[in-house]
C-alpha cells in the first residue's frame, strides 16, 4: 500500500468503537493538540495510544513525536463523527486500515475474494485465527488480534457475526457499506496529502488511486460497485402524478384492484404481453426502466440487495409502482418462483440457505414499502403462464393469492420468517397463448383465484400505427391481415393470428424497408404458424394452397424468394381477397 501512516495499531489491544465514535465528537481541530487527544482517550476508556495513529497534526508528526504542540488537523473521519453521519464507524474501520499495512494486507489479501468481497468462510474464528498465525501477525496461543478483527467488522457495521456457544461462527448477514464510499474518497486524499506531502491527488484522481490501493476490498464492494458508489444518485425527481387510466387498460386495471391477479388470454399475435407492459408504463408513471426490480438490483452492491435495502432505494426514487417479468416454461419449478436452498461456502464446507425468489421477494417487499407507509404498487408479469405445472410452481402461494394479507407457512424460514404474505399492494398479470395445444387445459385452482380477459385479434392496433411510413404499407399490412383473417375465421378464435406479425419494424426508415419487413415476418412466422394449423385440422389445406399461390409461395422447394413475395404484396389493395389474387 503506497500510503505510510505514522503509527502501527496494535491489534492486541481492543478499543470500543462506539465509544471512540463518541470521543470523535469532542476533539477540537485547530484546538486540540496530540497531547489532549491522548488524554480524552484515555480518560473515555478507549485506547489512548491511538492518538498518533488516526488521527493528523500540524506541522507533520513524526513516529516518535509525542511533542503536546502538534495541532490536530481536521479530515473526514472527525467531520463524520462531529455531524453523527452513519458512515463515521465504517470510517473508523477504514482509518484502521490506513493506519496499518499489516491489517490492511490481511483484509485485501485473505478476507476478501479477487472482487473485494468478503469471503463468509473467512469468517470463522478458526480459520482466521490459522491464516494471522501464518502471516505471523500472532502466535497460536494468542488469539487475541483473531477475536478484535472479528469484533471490528460488527462493530464498524460491515457485517452481523453469527455465533454458535459464544464463538463466531460465520455470517449472519453483511450490512450496506457503499454509503461510505464518498466519505472514504475525502478520507484518502486528506490523509495521502498529510502523510506524503508530494502527493495531492486532485478530485478526478482520488477514485483511481483508492482503487488502485485495493480501497474497495475495505468496504466489502466490487471495483464497480465502488466507482458507482463515489458518485451517488442524488434524491430522485417525484412523480408527477400519473394519468388517468386509458381506455385500452380500464378494464385490466378494474380487475386487478377487485381480484389481483389477471390472465390476458388470446391467439399469438395479439399483443398480450405488449399490454401488460402498456400497463406498467402507466402505473410507473412513464418511468418503466426505473422501476424494474432487476434494474434496481443491478444498480446496487450485491449484498446490499435485501429487502430493506431495495425498500430504501424505491423510496428514494419515488417511482408509484415496481415490476417485474417472469417467463414461465415447463421445467419451471417452486424453488425458482418462490423460494429455495441455496448453497453457500463456510468453514469446512458449504450449507444451504433459504433464499427469497421473484415472488417470496416482492411480496416481503411489498409489505416492507407497506409498513413504512409507501403506496407503491408492485407488478409481476407471468408470461406464458399455461406453459407451466402450476400446482409445482405455486405451491401453497394459490391460497395466499386469494387470501390477501394472510400468512401462509412455507417449507423454508427466510430472515427467519417462516411464512409469506403476499400483499394487496402486488398485482400479478398472467399472459396465455391460447393457440398453444402442447399443453394441459390451465389449472382449475388457479382459474378460480385469476381473472380472464380475452385479448382479440383484431386490425384496431395496425389502423392505429404511425411507423408504416406510407398509407400504401399500412394497406399492404390491413389487406395482409384481412387475407390471413379469412383462414382462420371458421375455426375457434383461439387460434388466430393477430397483429403484430404485420406491424412496421421499428428500425425501418422507408416504405421499401416496412414492406421488406412484413414480407419476411410473412415467411419466416406467419406461414410455419398457419401450417402447422393446417396439420392440426384448424385450417383447410386448400384454403392455404390458395392464400400461398396469392403471394407466390407455392414452389416452396426451390426456396423462398422474399423480393417475390414482396412483388406480390405490392399488388394488394384494400378490397382485395385471396381468390382473385390466386386467379390473377
Amino acid at each position: 500500500m503506497p500510503i505510510e501512516s505514522p503509527g502501527v495499531v496494535s491489534l492486541t489491544k481492543f478499543f470500543k468503537v462506539n465509544e471512540f465514535v463518541e470521543v470523535l465528537k469532542t476533539l477540537q481541530p485547530g484546538l486540540d493538540t496530540a497531547g489532549s487527544v491522548e488524554a480524552k482517550l484515555a480518560a473515555a476508556g478507549s485506547i489512548k495510544e491511538l492518538w498518533n495513529d488516526l488521527f493528523t497534526y500540524e506541522p507533520k508528526l513524526e513516529k516518535q513525536d509525542r511533542a503536546a504542540g502538534q495541532v490536530l488537523l481536521d479530515d473526514e473521519l472527525l467531520r463524520a463523527a462531529r455531524n453523527a453521519r452513519p458512515d463515521a464507524h465504517l470510517l473508523v474501520w477504514c482509518a484502521q486500515l490506513l493506519a496499518d499495512s499489516r491489517l490492511e494486507v490481511v483484509v485485501r489479501e485473505h478476507l476478501t475474494d479477487s472482487d473485494g468481497r468478503i469471503i463468509p468462510a473467512m469468517i470463522n474464528r478458526n480459520e482466521l485465527h490459522a491464516r494471522l498465525v501464518q502471516l505471523a501477525i500472532t502466535t497460536q496461543d494468542n488469539a487475541k488480534p483473531t477475536t478484535n478483527v472479528l469484533s471490528y467488522l460488527e462493530t464498524c457495521k460491515l457485517l452481523v457475526l453469527l455465533r454458535h456457544a459464544g464463538s463466531v461462527t460465520g455470517v449472519e448477514r453483511f450490512l450496506p457499506t457503499a454509503y461510505a464510499v464518498p466519505g472514504l474518497l475525502s478520507l484518502i486524499r486528506e490523509r495521502a496529502s498529510a502523510w506524503k506531502s508530494w502527493f495531492r491527488p486532485q478530485d478526478d484522481e482520488v477514485l483511481d488511486f483508492a482503487l488502485s490501493i485495493g480501497a474497495h476490498h475495505w468496504l466489502n464492494l466490487s471495483r464497480n460497485e465502488f466507482r458507482a458508489a463515489a458518485d451517488p444518485a442524488g434524491p430522485a425527481t417525484p412523480s408527477a402524478p400519473r394519468a388517468a387510466v386509458p381506455d385500452g387498460l380500464s378494464e385490466l386495471r378494474a380487475q386487478l384492484e377487485r381480484k389481483g391477479q389477471v390472465v390476458l388470454q388470446g391467439p399469438p399475435g395479439t399483443g398480450k404481453t405488449y399490454l401488460a407492459k402498456a400497463y406498467i408504463s402507466w402505473a410507473t408513471g412513464g418511468r418503466r426502466d426505473e422501476g424494474h426490480l432487476q434494474r434496481v438490483l443491478d444498480t446496487m452492491p450485491l449484498h446490499e440487495r435485501t429487502v430493506e435495502g431495495v425498500a430504501d432505494e424505491i423510496v428514494r426514487r419515488g417511482v408509484p409502482a415496481v415490476w417485474e417479468i417472469v417467463q414461465i416454461h415447463p421445467s419451471y419449478e417452486y424453488t425458482d418462483f418462490v423460494r429455495a436452498l441455496v448453497a453457500e461456502p463456510v468453514a469446512g464446507g458449504v450449507t444451504f440457505t433459504p433464499k427469497h425468489r421473484v415472488l417470496s421477494f416482492m411480496s416481503a417487499l411489498g409489505g416492507e414499502l407497506a409498513s413504512r407507509g409507501e403506496s407503491t404498487e408492485l407488478i409481476l408479469i407471468l408470461d406464458e403462464l399455461n406453459r407451466g405445472n402450476i400446482p409445482a410452481i405455486f405451491g401453497e402461494l394459490l391460497y395466499a393469492l386469494e387470501y390477501r394479507n394472510e400468512p401462509v407457512a412455507t417449507p423454508y424460514s427466510v430472515d427467519g420468517n417462516t411464512s409469506i404474505m403476499v400483499p394487496n399492494s402486488l398485482q400479478i398479470i398472467g399472459t396465455m397463448n391460447t393457440a398453444d395445444r402442447s399443453i394441459a387445459v390451465i389449472d382449475y385452482a388457479l382459474r378460480r383465484r385469476f381473472v380472464f380477459l380475452d385479448v382479440p385479434s383484431t386490425d384496431a392496433p395496425i389502423a392505429s400505427n404511425l411507423g408504416y411510413k406510407t398509407e400504401r404499407a399500412k394497406r399492404i399490412a390491413l389487406q395482409l391481415f384481412a387475407m390471413v383473417g379469412e383462414l382462420v375465421s371458421e375455426a375457434t378464435i383461439g387460434i388466430q393470428v393477430g397483429p403484430s406479425y404485420f406491424m412496421p419494424n421499428k428500425s425501418a426508415e422507408n416504405e421499401d424497408e416496412v414492406i421488406a419487413g412484413i414480407a419476411q415476418s410473412l415467411i419466416y412466422e406467419v406461414l410455419p404458424l398457419l401450417s402447422e394449423y393446417a396439420l392440426e385440422g384448424e385450417v383447410e389445406p386448400d384454403a392455404l394452397g390458395k392464400f400461398r399461390s396469392a403471394l407466390g409461395l407455392v414452389n416452396l422447394t426451390s426456396g423462398i424468394q422474399p423480393e417475390a413475395v414482396i412483388e406480390r404484396l405490392l399488388q394488394l389493395d384494400t378490397t382485395t381477397r385471396v381468390s382473385e389474387v390466386a386467379e390473377t
